[in-house]
């Protein structure tokens, strides 16, 4: 054999890698699809991982709430041979209700079953060794003595559905989710450099709601979501920096589209990506005169939507089979598209963004200072994270029904990380050139806070008898720190000056309505007349007793109740603030004693003048919709009084009937 001259390629046939080489090799690349080969990142990994296995979950375990229902296609595949949850839960039955075509519909996505089934057989498996070997045990008396102080093991009631089998199958929420991470870390490495990306996974995902759904709720769709989100988001990435997409690979981008699609069908809204990209492309070959190149255009965008509707196909398929036709869950109605609740779902204490979600004061302006190293990522990830908050204010139950912060943007964690990537990668900028030597501790220690706190309120709610469900309503700070047994001094220190997680807001709003800065935050949220959106004949809160009228009428109470009557002394005027989720015709009826002048009540409705009809000891006021605001907009009832009137309750029923179905 000869030597090659020096540069040369090798000639010789390499030898295969010893096999424990290759055993290391694939150890690495398993660990790198979740850390992204990064060690920082890792421990992280392993500290979610060690967050999940030591905690129980809530509720029913690793599933509750929708999570409970999501998961009941698998025992509902595997024992019954069926996508009709009726069989898995018969004692929900009468509440969901069966449809036109005979089936209990199941309202979760069908998508994310593709990761739980894996574990979930194996841990059906295991189940089966386990009550194998229980039943080995009971046969031996001196084992089964021995062994008496285990606890018994036992089927559930129903098969497949025992806390360990909610465990099991959140492992493949738990798996998805990681390997979200270690794209996420690679995307931004690629765009920030390694430093701010570190900074901006470990922000993206500890202090926004993404980790709950990972560790304590992982059978709800976001963690799966994420990660096809995250695959989506990383691939257009990777594809734009080789220059146009053609159309391999728009047709990639549509399959994994679609993937995105059967988890959330919001995730839809991540096909405007590559989408603008096609379009950008057409214009330019159309300026040119290139009819051909532009053909190719219009073919590579037909490709990309025909592959994300087929594999979106099989959620479809199953809607109709549960409705007898192509639609959501959600009957009409559902998506309020012309009156989304922006600043509840920014700013309100019932799960809003900032509140819930503080890293966002530094999520936006690292995506404006941070705009030159994220390029065209940030700009794009920005406008769809308008686009998604105008989506997700505009849904009936803006605020996620039972939810840990807004869970509903937890696909966007890919903008809050890269939000905070750019606010590090400006702040290392600033120090390069000593202008601000200090600025990248102050942001890496402002996203240490924002973690600490994450965590903090999500132990808080998970814990049994602690902090309730962000989505429960909205509370002044006060009542958040008395619920989490916080120091008193800092619940009244909150109601002087506000909850600072949601201001300029509460500021605003106090100068707007004339009302203390805390006004805010226990009344915009919540609605008085509140429908919940899946049982639609449940009105939760009709009105109010003014024994306990709360933040909701700043003006006119004269003293506390008088009596076991629970009559309140009011002043000769009185301004009620009256939140209310939707624009319709409203019926106010005051009771109470009016010193038998009830025709010297009057009120006016933002300003209009209502007409009354009285009956003892009752005043009855018609409401006209053309006069109501909604959402976040509070309508002001002014009432004029009798003198020495004390009130019992007001109360707020619907006016005439109308179509929408929440009547």
């Amino acid at each position: 054999m000869t030597d090659a001259p020096p540069g040369a390629p090798s000639t010789t046939p390499s030898a295969p890698p010893p096999p424990a080489a290759t055993h290391r090799s694939r150890w690495a690349a398993a660990r790198d699809l979740f850390t992204g080969g990064d060690r920082v990142i890792g421990v992280v990994v392993l500290l979610i991982v060690a967050w999940y296995v030591l905690t129980r979950g809530i509720f029913q375990g690793k599933a509750s709430g929708d999570g409970f229902f999501g998961f009941m296609y698998l025992p509902g595949l595997v024992f019954f041979h069926t996508f009709d949850i009726g069989p898995n839960v018969p004692q929900w039955v009468p509440y969901l209700g069966h449809e036109s075509t005979g089936h209990v519909a199941n309202a979760c996505p069908v998508g994310p079953i593709v990761f739980w089934f894996p574990p979930y057989l194996v841990g059906l498996g295991l189940e089966q060794i386990g009550l194998g070997l229980a039943r080995a045990v009971a046969g031996v008396p001196s084992l089964r003595g021995a062994l008496a102080w285990l606890p018994p093991i036992r089927p559930p009631a129903l098969p497949g559905q025992s806390q360990f089998d909610f465990w099991m199958a959140g492992l493949g929420s738990l798996a998805a989710g990681l390997a979200g991470v270690g794209l996420l870390f690679r995307l931004l490495a690629r765009k920030v450099g390694v430093a701010a990306a570190r900074v901006g996974t470990i922000g993206g995902v500890l202090a926004t709601p993404i980790v709950f759904y990972l560790v304590t709720q992982p059978l709800y769709q976001h963690a799966t979501a994420f990660f096809c989100v995250m695959l989506f988001v990383e691939r257009w990435d990777a594809y734009r920096s080789e220059g146009e997409l053609g159309p391999r690979q728009l047709a990639i981008l549509g399959a994994l589209g679609g993937l995105a699609m059967d988890m959330r069908i919001q995730e839809a809204i991540f096909l405007l990506l590559p989408g603008v990209d096609v379009l950008r492309q057409l214009a330019r070959a159309l300026r040119r005169g290139q009819v051909g190149e532009a053909l190719r255009h219009i073919g590579g965008g037909l490709l990309l939507g025909a592959v994300a509707l087929a594999v979106f196909a099989p959620q479809l398929l199953l809607w109709h089979w549960y409705f007898h036709d192509l639609r959501t869950p959600q009957p009409p109605g559902h998506m309020r598209w012309t009156d989304p609740a922006i600043v509840a779902t920014l700013f309100g204490t019932r799960a809003g963004i900032f509140p819930w979600m503080p890293i966002f004061y530094l999520v936006v302006p690292g995506l404006v200072l941070g705009r030159r190293p994220l390029g065209a990522l940030g700009l794009g990830l920005g406008l769809l994270f308008c686009i998604e908050l105008w989506v997700n204010a505009s849904a009936w139950d803006h605020w996620g029904s039972w939810a840990f912060g807004p869970r509903r943007f937890s696909d966007a964690t890919v903008t809050f990380a890269a939000g905070v990537a750019g606010a590090y990668a400006w702040a290392e900028e600033r120090a390069r050139r000593r202008e601000h030597g200090r600025a990248p501790r102050v942001v890496a220690g402002l996203v240490g806070f924002f973690v600490a706190y994450n965590v903090l309120l999500a132990e808080l709610v998970r814990t049994p008898g602690r902090l309730k469900s962000s989505g429960a309503g909205a509370y002044p700070g006060e009542q958040w720190v008395t619920w989490a047994k916080g120091p008193r001094w800092l619940g009244r220190l909150l109601d002087r000056t506000g909850y600072p997680f949601l201001q300029p807001a509460g500021w605003i709003y106090a100068l707007v309505y004339r009302v203390p800065v805390s006004t805010f935050e226990g009344v915009v949220g919540n609605y008085l007349m509140e429908r919940d959106c899946r049982i639609h004949a449940v009105v939760n809160v009709h009105g109010f007793r003014f024994a306990d009228p709360g933040r909701y009428v700043p003006e006119g109470i004269a003293g506390p109740p008088e009596g076991a009557d629970k009559l309140v002394p009011m002043a000769r005027r009185a301004r009620v603030l009256v939140p209310l989720f939707a624009v319709e015709p409203v019926v106010v009826t005051l009771s109470g004693d009016f010193g038998g002048n009830e025709a010297g009540v009057g009120a006016t409705w933002n300003g209009a003048a209502l007409k009354a009809r009285m009956g003892r000891g009752q005043v009855t006021f018609d409401v006209p919709a053309a006069v109501v605001t909604s959402r976040s907009r509070t309508n002001q009832l002014v009432l004029d009084l009798p003198p020495a009137t004390r009130l019992g309750g007001l109360e707020l029923t619907s006016g005439p009937s109308t179509t929408t179905w929440w009547r």
